[in-house]
């Protein structure tokens, strides 16, 4: 009957006359590649362009500069910068897991320098160029001379060398005039001016061979540059080097671009400007070991001062933040040494020689300057901090273990679970601490150790927040943890201890003056001079700093912090909805920032960085404090202006049925950028002198007017215990209140603040709401209201009535109900089938079936135990396996698959990541046991979320033929009706030739030889 409604409705549609919504196209997988996004928008100093790359999902890239206030416009072809991935996450390392939506990450980008007068763009090889080369290397290695970069012959050409076609183009914006540097690798502007660019050029390849141990000298990096960061994390660790590894520096141009004169300089490994372009540091690393070292030009008379040569490696060069002083890292006194050390070396601009500043002999026992790692300066530019390690461990020969027995031991002493243990090897060995020294004392201290893996610096390095949660890495398996707080002595490594096991985190003050930390449902400060602590929120009644919605049944998080204001006078809280200036000294009432407006108005307020220097950490209360705005009851989104220094309530500045980007402002401009969107207006580029008069000046995507896209309506009801909930509907553009439409609900958790979000056509293993109603689908995405210890039919009780809300309204089909979730969104699925019969068709991606099985599990892309999600996470039963068993099995859909009616489709792939791999099989064996209609797909060496763009794909095909079939009438595709056996595995994806019969032999030489 249900086909034969689908067709009759189809012949219907042919005498209907044409309308234009009609003549409007339905998305398909087709369509998904080309759908383009923008990235690294910018703007130009002066406030005149704006400079973005448009990425497809898979194609090719495009930089376009365009003019703010005309009609000017530039376009450059990146090349093939959206490539997609094709190796399944299980087989790219323990970083492999789940890959975002979409083809894959752009790699286009750009950059104005500082006067605004050029652009530049790498760019790279087009994808047709791309995809020829590497059907050259498949044919090479089809006939056998397999080689690992082919001279391929195709079409009577040679397969083109990719790399070599990487080139910089230089627009110059006064009349858009573009100049090709090819074969340029890196370039780098100065940050304060304009005038000149290094460009880091491809050598030859006669110059790229030779190389010692290092392999192919690359095209020189913009390494280096300024100071400042406090952390001091260093690069690899472990033993100290080995044999001097060289890898030769290569060409590099500087231009003067007032004058467009280039001077070329050979073997430079490394090179930076200072922020304002008064030197050009650089390294060179070169066959002709007397060339080797570290020298500084400077760029207006042209001169160029040694600040140290001879044969060696010169590294990690850096300056401060004020540009005065330096640092760089050399092995010139060791070098050639099997076990060869490395020193740091320190200079100023005034008198730029270099003296040994770090040294082997200073180094705490046992202790060595991390390979590949340098120093960097305090913020205040009066110490350096560095990363030294331990001797690397011998590492077991692999031919040792032959004949011998291979595992792994778990001891319950152990603080981490083996899977945990193996993910961190390689952290483990190369294992780093954080040291400083300090540039008048010339005293170096190490700060962090294995118990104390961390520690902020202040900007003047003199004084150390160390949060660490070591003490509770066994006790976290189950969800009961914490974190220790300790004042640190930069000078000497003492640690004062502050709190015992927080439930919240902690931040220093920009100043260093205070310690504020958040602990069950309390901010307190702590004062760094007087040790005195102060409970900062008890005195503001009837307000909650932690978050009362919180829905799990761990300890509320706080609602954060907005960061604090000049010299540490005040810092800046947040309650649900507003903003609060709070005393650290607790000597000052606190002030309602926003008045209260947020809690009346239910608009929650933040601070945003809009028009403070980027380079001002603390906020200047004499300045307008800017503030974004979203309302939790429309889900409408904008900007407010307030005040610290004086009472006056938030000025509305605008506020949309929209979901606007950051905005940023240029610097030296009164000219402001920033994205908007809904669910049918792709978040384009506006700009204008300010945010309430803005002009779109991009289209990523004109051709969306071609077809039958949607809407996005928010959607009100009750859940079955009579709670408030809200939930988002997507109907096709042509939507017709008289049809009967099929619907699919998917969910997570809450969802309707998305109301606004543009939703780019793709497909993967969730519901893509834009394709599917370009196809005749309604979407419903609704929020969960969760009870503790009751998951499964929280998700029953606040979905169900709002699909019956939505059926009262008659548009629904209620024998075209589908449901969709993947992850935890899987279980709900999964559960919801055991409790109603009112849908027709499910679709699980890795779900959870079992929780008494699943709960001993291990999640095996952090290595983690289960039992913590349960006990105090998203699974949300509260309580242990021991205390609760009932639970676990009320909870659990398994136990309930007799009363299911629902066919099922599941994906839950071997390598999943998160949740056992077996739980979807659980799922599988039961329903199949009991007859009931279920289908499983498994994409071989994926995790939890596919990373492999065809399996992105093919789920997303399968789970709509499987939807359409069901709550469409369409028929069903081979694998639902025939399956796939293991032998004909790969059959359905591939067209098969069959070869020609071979020619009858002649006579009396059976089989053609003898």
């Amino acid at each position: 009957m249900r086909l034969l409604r689908s067709s009759s409705l189809v012949l219907f549609g042919l005498i209907l006359p044409i309308t234009a919504h009609a003549q409007k196209k339905a998305l398909t997988p087709a369509d998904w590649d080309r759908w383009q996004t923008i990235q690294g928008a910018t703007l130009s100093n002066d406030g005149r362009w704006v400079a973005y790359t448009l990425s497809p999902q898979v194609g090719d890239g495009e930089f376009v500069i365009r003019s703010t206030t005309g009609t000017s416009e530039y376009r450059i072809g990146l090349g093939y910068i959206s490539r997609p991935n094709n190796t399944p996450g299980g087989l790219r390392g323990a970083a492999g897991g789940g890959a975002a939506p979409g083809g894959g990450a752009g790699r286009g980008g750009g950059a104005f320098t500082s006067d605004s007068k050029y652009a530049f763009v790498m760019t790279q090889p087009n994808k047709a160029e791309v995809d020829r080369a590497a059907a050259a290397a498949a044919a090479t290695r089809a006939a056998g001379r397999g080689a690992a970069r082919p001279a391929a012959i195709v079409d009577g050409a040679a397969a083109p060398d990719t790399a070599a076609r990487n080139a910089l183009i230089m627009v110059t914006l006064a009349d858009g005039k573009q100049t090709t540097i090819p074969d340029a690798q890196s370039y780098r502007t100065p940050r304060f001016n304009g005038n000149w660019v290094v460009f880091g050029v491809r050598d030859s390849a006669a110059n790229r061979t030779g190389t010692d141990s290092a392999g192919r000298g690359a095209a020189p990096g913009g390494a280096g540059g300024r100071g400042g960061a406090a952390g001091g994390r260093g690069g690899r660790g472990g033993g100290a080097p080995g044999v001097a590894r060289r890898t030769y520096g290569s060409t590099i141009l500087l231009r003067n671009l007032s004058t467009g004169v280039d001077e070329k300089m050979t073997d430079i490994a490394s090179y930076t400007f200072d922020d304002s372009a008064k030197v050009l540091a650089y390294t060179v690393t070169s066959r002709d070991s007397t060339k080797d070292g570290v020298f500084i030009r400077s760029l207006a008379s042209g001169t160029t001062q040694t600040v140290m040569v001879g044969q060696g490696n010169y590294r990690n060069f850096t300056f401060d933040r004020l540009q005065q002083q330096f640092l760089f890292t050399s092995d010139h006194d060791e070098f050639g040494k099997p076990e060869a050390r490395s020193t740091i070396y320190y200079g100023t601009l005034k008198l730029p020689t270099a003296v040994p500043l770090v040294t082997a002999a200073m180094m705490p026992q046992n202790m060595h300057l991390a390979d590949n790692s340098g120093g960097s300066f305090s913020r205040a530019g009066n110490a350096i901090t560095i990363s030294i390690a331990p001797p690397l461990a011998d590492s077991i020969p692999a031919d040792s273990l032959v004949g011998k027995a291979k595992y792994d031991l778990w001891n319950y002493k152990d603080p981490q679970l083996q899977p945990a243990q193996l993910l961190s090897v390689g952290r483990d060995r190369n294992r780093t601490y954080q040291a400083l020294f300090n540039l008048t004392t010339k005293k170096l201290t190490q700060l962090t150790t294995d118990s104390m893996p961390g520690v902020t610096l202040s900007d003047d390095a003199k004084v150390g927040l160390a949060s660490t949660s070591v003490a509770y890495d066994i006790s976290k398996m189950w969800g009961d943890e914490g974190n220790d707080l300790y004042l640190v002595d930069p000078a000497t490594g003492a640690r004062k201890l502050i709190k015992l096991k927080i439930t919240g985190n902690a931040q220093l003050s920009v100043d260093g003056k205070y310690v504020v930390y958040f602990d069950d449902a309390h901010w307190y400060s702590y004062n760094v001079a007087t040790a005195k602590t102060v409970d900062l929120t008890a005195p503001i009644k009837d307000v909650h700093f932690e978050q009362e919605t919180w829905s799990t049944p761990d300890t509320p998080a706080a609602w954060g912090t907005g960061g604090w204001t000049k010299g540490d006078r005040s810092v800046l809280l947040y309650d649900r909805f507003d903003v609060w200036d709070v005393d650290p000294a607790g000597l000052r009432a606190a002030v309602n920032v926003t008045d209260g407006v947020g809690a009346r108005e239910h608009i929650v307020f933040r601070p945003i960085n809009l028009d403070r220097d980027p380079d001002e950490r603390a906020i200047d209360p004499t300045k307008s404090l800017w503030l974004h705005a979203f309302n939790d009851d429309t889900k409408a989104s904008g900007f407010y202006r307030d005040r610290l220094d004086s009472k006056q309530l938030p000025e509305k500045v605008v506020m949309g049925d929209l979901a606007y980007g950051n905005p940023t402002k240029a610097r030296n401009a009164d000219t402001y950028m920033i994205t908007k969107s809904t669910f049918v207006e792709f978040p384009n580029i506006w700009v204008g002198a300010n945010l309430t008069s803005l002009t779109k000046i991009t289209d990523a995507n004109p051709w969306q007017k071609d077809y039958n896209w949607g809407t996005a309506e928010l959607v009100n009801w009750l859940s079955s215990d009579g709670i408030p909930m809200k939930g988002i509907l997507y109907k096709p553009e042509n939507f017709d209140p008289k049809k009967k439409y099929p619907m699919v609900s998917y969910f997570y958790e809450d969802l309707s603040n998305g109301l606004h979000g543009y939703v780019a056509p793709n497909g993967r293993n969730v519901i893509n709401a834009t394709h599917y109603v370009s196809n005749g689908y309604l979407i419903f995405e609704p929020d969960i209201h969760y009870e503790i210890g009751y998951p499964g039919p929280s998700a029953v009780k606040s979905i169900v009535p709002g699909v019956q809300m939505l059926l009262a309204r008659g548009y629904v089909d209620p024998k075209g109900l589908g449901l969709q979730g993947q992850s935890w969104g899987g279980y709900q699925t999964a559960f919801l089938i055991t409790q109603t019969s009112m849908f027709s068709a499910a679709m699980a991606g890795a779900p959870v079936a079992n929780m008494t099985s699943a709960y001993g599990g291990i999640r095996w892309g952090s290595g983690l135990a289960r039992a913590f999600q349960y006990e105090k996470t998203q699974s949300r039963l509260g309580k242990s396996i021991w205390d609760a068993p009932n639970l676990y099995i009320e909870n659990s859909p398994l136990f309930w698959l007799p009363r299911v009616t629902t066919p099922l489709f599941i994906m839950s792939n071997d390598k999943d990541d998160a949740v056992p791999w077996y739980q979807g099989i659980e799922l599988f064996v039961g329903m199949r046991r009991l007859g009931k209609e279920v289908y499983l797909v498994d994409y071989n060496d994926d995790v939890h979320n596919p990373a492999g763009r065809a399996n992105q794909k093919d789920v997303a095909l399968k789970m709509q033929q499987f939807f359409d079939n069901k709550l469409m009438g369409k028929p069903a595709p081979d694998w639902m009706t025939k399956g796939i056996p293991a032998k004909d595995k790969g059959r359905d994806q591939i067209v098969m030739t069959v070869a020609p019969p071979a020619a009858a032999a002649p006579a009396g030489r059976p089989g053609g030889g003898n």
